[in-house]
């Protein structure tokens, strides 16, 4: 047997969790190098406003941090690295740094604002200045530290969008909010002339801001192909930096290095954010598990969106179709984030991914990333919908899967009978938006069990609510309310409107599911399954 700690005792550790790009390089931790967009980001002449937004846990304070010490100058924590190729002057420049995750009120955000700005009046000898307000104590700020306009600063802000993102659902403080933002960042335009870079990041847009509306320069990189795998590992970098520790992961499992691999790309690969459909690794699980020599779920289990669990309760949105969805290139790039918009925001938080980019329709066709995201909606989205424990979710769906693949259908029936009893109603509550809720509901709990449901597939005859394809049969699915005909309604539509004829060449068993559903008693009621080949 392989001893596993004897044969790889020299192998370099893992940055797991560290966000300071001198703290990887000082203690000898694995660094993928991603110098050269640093380079092309301080190098580029025609903005000086940048915007980048990805997945939470995704590499994008590590980047923040790598950029402090190159406008630092720290030109010895880059010895190695690209960028020494590259940069021949190394010019050192004033920094300013804020860090706004976990902001979720107005007074934390002027609170966490307010602390920043005074360690830097400390660093650069500023006194007397607490009477002022904010916006003209960091306008000081940002003079002092360009010692007038002799040398200009970098301004980098990390996570700017999460006090925004916790009170999305609070009209009254999210204005606050955004006029606490406003007042911040007017400073931007004013003092120009003093700042030489100016450096976001975050997970979603916030557009009406005035950082964004007035700096009509800004660059927004979030969906821009040069910095595609600026966040994230690539194919090429698992294999050249992370070889060893895919080995170490396949001696452990008792895997061919082949089949560690790809485990790797199935579990955690294939994020894309741009139309060139570069792919991406999930960093955050990728490090965990080489660390751990676990494919666990590593990312959905270290904490959800909490914008994303409020949108999905507000019900204030259509039910995305996970495997296909599609957005108008405008739409995606450009559109602030909405409460409405579950789509937008399941891109933006990282559960649904770009997965083509057709140029005839200048849209992206949206789907899940990978197997651990997929997971993720049956631990995170689909309870939360249903309002039951994960284990109870996770255990149903298995008994349904079981019975819906061995061909007692009427059991399996039974069994999603039980799954969706008692699903609370959303704040929408017309006819439309209860018939959408259940009709997502039943698609998801389809495509968790391995299925390939469509929902709304058009016919020649009309619109079919969910046609689900197996290897072994397909099904039809209607569903009707109680107060619109119900199963009488939904098994008359079934066959007035011959919904089955699509599909009679396809060489499988063919089932039409015609279901009631009552909202009163939250539930399917009734329903009625033939066989019709």
């Amino acid at each position: 047997m392989v001893d596993i700690k004897e044969k790889y005792k020299d192998l370099q550790p893992l940055p797991c969790g560290v966000q300071d790009f001198e703290i990887i390089r000082t203690n000898g931790l694995l660094y993928a190098d991603k110098t050269e967009y640093v380079y092309n980001l301080a190098s580029d002449k025609n903005s000086f406003c940048y915007f980048l937004g990805r997945p939470r846990r995704f590499g994008k304070s590590l980047f923040l941090s790598t950029l402090e010490c190159y406008f630092n100058a720290r030109k010895d924590l880059f010895e190695g690295l690209k960028i020494m190729e590259l940069e021949q002057n190394w010019t050192k420049y004033e920094v300013l740094r804020f860090d706004l995750s976990g902001c979720s009120s107005t007074e934390k955000l002027t609170s966490t604002v307010l602390k920043t700005i005074l360690k830097y009046e400390k660093k650069y000898n500023i006194e007397n200045f607490e009477k002022y307000e904010i916006k003209d104590r960091f306008s000081n700020l940002i003079e002092t530290a360009a010692k007038g306009e002799q040398q200009r600063v970098v301004i980098l802000i990390d996570e700017y969008d999460s006090a925004l993102q916790q009170t999305m659902y609070d009209e009254v403080e999210h204005e606050k909010m955004r006029t606490e933002y406003r007042d911040f960042f007017s400073v931007f335009k004013s003092d120009s002339h003093y700042i030489f870079k100016i450096f976001l990041t975050g997970i979603m847009k916030f557009t009406q801001l005035s950082l964004f509306s007035v700096l009509n320069n800004i660059k927004i990189l979030s969906a821009n192909d040069e910095y595609a795998a600026v966040c994230g590992f690539t194919h090429e970098e698992l294999q050249r930096y992370f070889k060893r520790h895919v080995e170490r992961l396949a001696d452990s499992s008792e895997m061919t290095y082949e089949q560690a691999y790809q485990s790797i790309i199935d579990r955690y690969d294939s994020y894309s954010f741009s139309k060139n459909l570069t792919k991406v690794i999930n960093p955050y699980s990728l490090l965990n598990a080489l660390a751990d020599c676990e494919l666990n779920n590593y990312w959905t289990i270290s904490g959800s969106t909490k914008v994303l669990m409020d949108t999905i309760d507000s019900g204030e949105h259509k039910m995305p179709n996970w495997d296909c969805e599609y957005m108008d290139k405008l739409a995606l790039e450009g559109n602030d984030a909405n409460r409405k918009n579950l789509v937008l925001s399941l891109y933006q938080t990282g559960y649904l991914t770009i997965k083509e980019y057709n140029k005839d329709l200048q849209a992206y066709r949206l789907g899940i990333p990978n197997h651990e995201v997929k997971e993720a909606i049956s631990g995170l989205i689909v309870p939360r919908i249903l309002s039951k424990d994960e284990n109870e979710v996770e255990s149903t769906i298995f008994q349904f899967k079981k019975e819906f693949i061995l061909g007692d259908v009427e059991k399996a029936m039974q069994f999603l009978q039980a799954l969706v009893a008692g699903t609370p109603n959303s704040q929408d509550n017309t006819s439309k938006a209860i018939e959408e809720r259940f009709q997502f509901i039943i698609t998801q709990v389809l495509f968790l069990c391995g299925f390939k449901p469509q929902p709304e597939v058009s016919i020649a005859t009309g619109r079919v609510d969910i046609v689900c394809k197996t290897k072994w049969r397909n099904a039809i699915f209607e569903l009707k309310m109680a107060s619109n005909g119900g199963l009488d309604a939904a098994s008359e539509q079934i066959t007035d409107r011959k919904y089955a004829a699509p599909f009679l060449s396809e060489d499988k068993e063919l089932l039409t599911f015609a279901i009631e559903f009552d909202s009163a008693e939250k539930n399917l009621t009734r329903w009625k399954i033939e066989k019709i080949k």
